[in-house]
């Protein structure tokens, strides 16, 4: 009786691992990072004609630059965010997998850093 049940929990622990439940990439973190690839054109114009710099207080106490030197990348589930790594810069992750739930580098850490970005962005259209 007790040599059935672990062949029943074994049982149960291969389907959990055949059956590996993955997230794909919603649609509104492909329309945010979409705005913000629009975006960039026009805030780097901006940057260069006045000189002011996009700059975010998140987690700080001083401001922090959002300075991007490539657009954002998706490349299967893997989204790439490439910034200018300077002194007073905010310290995105470089990569961001959408399956990790949680922790650097996950899905709510992108979420977050993308509101960031868009926000940042926004403010410095704004100005001019």
């Amino acid at each position: 009786m007790v040599l059935d049940k672990v062949r029943f929990l074994s049982d149960q622990r291969t389907i959990m691992f055949n059956n590996k439940q993955t997230n794909t990439m919603k649609k509104a973190i492909q329309n945010r990072i979409d705005a913000i690839n629009d975006m960039l054109p026009i805030v780097e114009k901006h940057e260069i004609a006045t000189g002011n710099l996009c700059t975010t207080m998140a987690d700080s106490t001083h401001a922090s630059y959002v300075i991007l030197t490539k657009p954002i990348e998706v490349r299967n589930q893997f989204v790439y965010i490439h910034e200018d790594k300077g002194y007073h810069a905010y310290g995105f992750e470089k990569r961001y997998n959408v399956n990790k739930t949680d922790g650097f580098g996950s899905v709510d850490q992108l979420k977050y850093d993308l509101s960031i970005i868009k926000r940042a962005f926004n403010k410095l259209i704004k100005q001019q």
